[in-house]
């Protein structure tokens, strides 16, 4: 449940009090309802199930311990906290016995406001009986939702699954997800980056094995791996993330089709984000949430000139960069408020990419590199047999490789 949705009840008899709470407690983002006595806090109690609430000791008409009492016994699913000017041992002695998770003297600061509600709303912190203990992205756009569904049903078999998309668009997240949620989540997961195998192509661990960079595999690399493939045990199974698409990666003549016919029983294709701009309000609140639930604190918000900032962003770090950026951001801001200057776009690590819109000229260099290298990987660097393989002349193939820089 998120912040906007969680509801507190204020008790304090004095205005001012009350009104600084409730400001103070809006701004966070919490839904707030007010009493100046015990008998008017007893009836909201009656009326609205409250996610916490916050009590001064003295009442007009009772006091504290008296609601924590009555709290503890008619609503024990609500964590009741006591705020006094007047408070002694005995007092927080007597209130803590009867249920209160806290006592705490007047006056408050804002942080230490913070971390009580912080405190309390993570007392009666369960997870919905019907989430199954399923791991999820757990983001309320269509495009997450789909991925959920895609995760869940490829967790419960044991098929190879490729997964496509630009670089930083949670490949490995994904797969990692398919993991937790199948039957070997018990056993290694394992990542083989192709381009570099130090520790072979083949790892006799049991558990999930995650491939990255295959389309770099050598045709002799290629025939191990599918025999590999072929020899899996019942606690091993293989995902393959790759930075093609489905459409590059399928029609490549650098890789074997029979590697393609093995590995790409299963398939998941990422979005980039930028082509997610219409949701990126969206995902930047529920990733802000997300942070903020690792971190134990409450989720930071966004300005609106710190949301046209980011949506301006084309991300080519995808997720992976947006995560970066409302990171440093929210560990920044004050008073969970992210601002303009707070969103650092510069030197995040991701260079812009390539794609038709931004430079025709490069986006088409961009694919010659990728299928002249496969030719000439798939020919062991034959140049004349590359060149009948991609079916353009000797000559040609020797101009682009000079022109291209290709070694």
């Amino acid at each position: 449940m998120t912040a906007e949705q969680k509801k507190i009840l204020v008790v304090d008899d004095e205005p001012d009090i009350l009104q600084l709470l409730d400001i103070s407690l809006t701004r966070m983002g919490f839904s707030v309802y007010k009493a100046e006595n015990l008998g008017s806090a007893k009836y909201q109690l009656s009326k609205t199930t409250f996610h916490l609430c916050l009590s001064d000791f003295k009442l007009p008409d009772g006091n504290g311990s008296e609601l924590v009492e009555h709290v503890n016994e008619l609503y024990p699913n609500t964590p009741i906290a006591v705020i006094t000017a007047f408070g002694t041992i005995n007092h927080a002695v007597e209130t803590l016995k009867k249920g209160a998770f806290d006592f705490i003297t007047k006056p408050i600061s804002l942080d230490t406001l913070r971390q009580l509600v912080i405190t309390g709303l993570q007392q009666n912190d369960v997870v919905d009986d019907d989430d199954d203990d399923t791991r999820k992205i757990g983001i309320s756009i269509e495009y997450f939702e789909q991925l959920d569904t895609s995760i869940n049903k490829y967790a419960q078999s044991r098929v190879p699954v490729t997964i496509y998309g630009k670089h930083g668009s949670w490949k490995e997240k994904i797969a990692s997800l398919i993991h937790e949620n199948s039957e070997l989540k018990n056993l290694d997961l394992s990542f083989v980056d192709c381009s570099n195998p130090v520790d072979g192509l083949t790892p006799e661990q049991q558990g999930t094995l995650v491939y990255h960079n295959v389309e770099q595999l050598k045709p002799e690399q290629q025939t191990i791996l599918i025999q590999f493939i072929k020899s899996l045990s019942d606690q091993q199974r293989i995902i393959v993330t790759s930075n093609w698409t489905e459409e590059e990666f399928k029609h490549s003549m650098g890789i074997k089709k029979s590697l393609v016919r093995a590995i790409c029983v299963g398939e998941i294709q990422t979005t980039s984000l930028i082509e997610l701009k219409d949701d990126l309000v969206e995902i930047c609140k529920a990733r802000l949430e997300q942070l903020a639930e690792v971190w134990n604190k409450l989720p930071c918000k966004l300005h609106p000139t710190a949301i046209a900032k980011l949506k301006q962003h084309n991300f080519p770090g995808n997720m992976k960069e947006l995560d970066l950026v409302l990171s440093k951001a929210a560990v920044n801001c004050q008073n969970q408020l992210i601002r303009e200057d707070e969103i650092q776009l510069e030197n995040t690590g991701f260079q812009p990419q390539l794609n038709k819109e931004m430079n025709l000229e490069k986006y088409i260099e961009e694919i010659e590199i990728r299928e002249i290298t496969n030719a000439l990987a798939k020919t062991n660097n034959n140049k004349t047999k590359a060149a009948d393989l991609l079916g353009i002349s000797f000559r040609a193939l020797r101009y682009k490789i000079k022109k291209l820089g290709i070694d």
